[in-house]
């Protein structure tokens, strides 16, 4: 059975328009297949909040939960897409380097603009407990950033990650801190008399300096004496916790679509998977409340990206993780028991590079349909083969120089880390174009010149596939209902003479896949107004 991608409107103004229509018009109110507006490329400006409580998601709960609750759910289409099955323009994701290519300048600069921290820093809290230390501090110019530094076992592995990560995520399309490395020096740093530190039982107490040189006691020092450190600037707006991966937040009136449901959450499955961001979880998004022309309204952002590539922030990833949840499921306990743990998996003789500053990152056994997160997480599990290719195509959007250049702003000490990295994500990322291009008609940027209907073969582009052969029906919309009239004798790519006015459509076969575009002709003009395709 063809699954029909919904056409994505917002609902507010064309409610209205019914509720109006009722009272002046008699007639067929069904809501018609597209609109003139189709494909929309942004959502309409959210609506205004009040003040919002905060919602904090307990770390364990959220393991416990999700490893142990996870079920099989009926393929329910992304409810977020447009006609063409792109995401449109929001506060969860906004389209950048795979709509417009951006330049080397500004895929390194990341977001917003240069805030690097300028010495002196007040510190104003500590963290002396935990696994990693850390602290934040306030720069010369006021501004507030979080600061976490590399594990003695691996220098600049953690920092360099969490800088790479913010940019690629950002240029990915999503919002992310500006993340900066600093080297500092003890005398860059004050405690200021107001700090506080987490003592024992994660109670506070005032800050001293000899807390402040606790911290710095487990912090990796250069051969100059100063600190190399990761410093997060503190995210615009008021914030108000987490977002969780399914569901919605009740009291946010534009939250309207399950999590769950939503393109972007669903196809970042793909997206960690290049960048093995096996932490990706609830705990590690941030939903704050912005301002913009006197409108309040919630912006949707992913944090913390010192897990990512081959950190896990205080070490080296272990090379289980991004092959098998940290809960194994039932069937691969019975396996490892069975096996009495002689069977030696791929992913445990792989070829690491061992280089300290990247930890544990490779290409060659990667395999980006059997990746995993650390434990399920409910948007990616609800995954379908159109949220893969959708990601797929951002991910095979960025270049090799493009990649080179935001592994550059990790600032290796070593040119040969860069070399091995940028080549790891090189091969990675071709492995993902392959894998999802190969499951639908990898056909996109369509468009009508010359009476004839262009696109671009983006297998055949990236040099996955040659050119197939095609075939190609035509049939006239009915725009109330979507039945497909079938255009005798039209066929081939060339749009039919009677395609003067309405909607028309061409059904794509290739390789036993199949996909529709949908045109508007009105006035001699011929726009491409969407896009199905049919899943396997």
């Amino acid at each position: 059975m063809v699954q029909i991608q919904p056409s994505f409107h917002w609902p507010f103004p064309r409610y209205l328009l019914i509720a109006a229509a009722l009272f002046c018009v008699a007639g067929d109110l069904r809501a018609d297949r597209f609109y003139s507006d189709d494909p929309i490329r942004a959502m309409p400006k959210p609506r205004p909040v009040g003040r919002l409580p905060m919602r904090n998601t307990e770390v364990l709960y959220d393991f416990v939960k999700q490893s142990f609750t996870q079920k099989e759910h009926p393929a329910v289409d992304a409810q977020d897409v447009n006609t063409l099955g792109d995401v449109p323009d929001s506060e969860w994701f906004t389209n950048r380097h795979a709509t417009r290519r951006m330049t080397r300048e500004e895929l390194q600069r990341g977001p917003g603009t240069d805030a690097t921290p300028v010495p002196p820093y007040q510190v104003v809290a500590g963290k002396t407990e935990g696994i990693t230390p850390g602290f934040r501090m306030r720069d010369s110019r006021n501004r507030l950033y979080f600061v976490k530094p590399d594990p003695y076992t691996n220098p600049e592995m953690a920092t360099a990650a969490d800088v790479i990560g913010s940019r690629f995520f950002y240029a990915l399309g999503y919002y992310t801190p500006q993340n900066y490395i600093v080297n500092v020096r003890r005398s860059d740093l004050q405690v200021n008399r107001e700090a506080k530190v987490d003592g024992l039982g994660g109670k506070k107490r005032a800050m001293s300096e000899r807390d402040l040189e606790d911290i710095l006691r487990e912090i990796p020092r250069r051969k100059d004496g100063s600190y190399r450190l990761l410093a997060s600037l503190a995210l615009a707006g008021q914030p108000i916790g987490p977002f969780r991966y399914e569901g919605i937040r009740t009291d946010d009136p534009n939250d309207t679509i399950p999590h769950q449901n939503r393109r972007e959450l669903r196809g970042l499955f793909v997206l960690c998977a290049w960048l093995n961001h096996t932490d990706a979880k609830a705990g590690n998004s941030l939903d704050t409340i912005v301002e913009d022309g006197g409108l309040r309204f919630v912006r949707h952002h992913l944090i913390d990206f010192g897990a990512i590539l081959g950190s896990d922030s205080d070490m080296a990833k272990n090379a289980r993780y991004g092959h098998a949840y940290i809960m194994p499921t039932g069937g691969q306990t019975l396996a490892s028991i069975l096996s009495l743990g002689l069977y030696v998996k791929s992913w445990e003789s792989a070829d690491y590079g061992g280089m300290k500053a990247i930890g544990r990152l490779e290409s060659n056994v990667f395999d980006p349909e059997k990746w995993k997160s650390n434990y399920p997480n409910p948007a990616f599990l609800r995954r379908l083969p159109d949220d893969e290719y959708w990601a797929a195509k951002q991910v095979m959007s960025f270049t090799d120089d493009d990649i080179r250049a935001i592994v550059e702003t990790g600032q290796y000490s070593s040119s040969e880390v860069v070399d091995r990295l940028t080549r790891i994500l090189i091969a990675r990322r071709d492995k993902i174009g392959r894998a999802y291009f190969a499951k639908v008609i990898p056909f996109d940027n369509f468009s009508v010149a010359n009476g004839e209907l262009r696109y671009e073969d983006l297998a055949a582009k990236h040099g996955f596939a040659a050119p197939g052969q095609l075939a190609a029906s035509w049939f006239r919309v009915d725009n109330k209902t979507g039945d497909l009239t079938p255009i005798a004798g039209a066929s081939g790519l060339r749009i039919p003479a009677e395609a003067t006015s309405g909607y028309f459509a061409v059904r794509i076969a290739q390789d036993k896949k199949t996909m529709t575009v949908f045109i508007r002709a009105a006035g001699g003009r011929y726009d491409v107004a969407g896009a199905e395709r049919k899943r396997e």
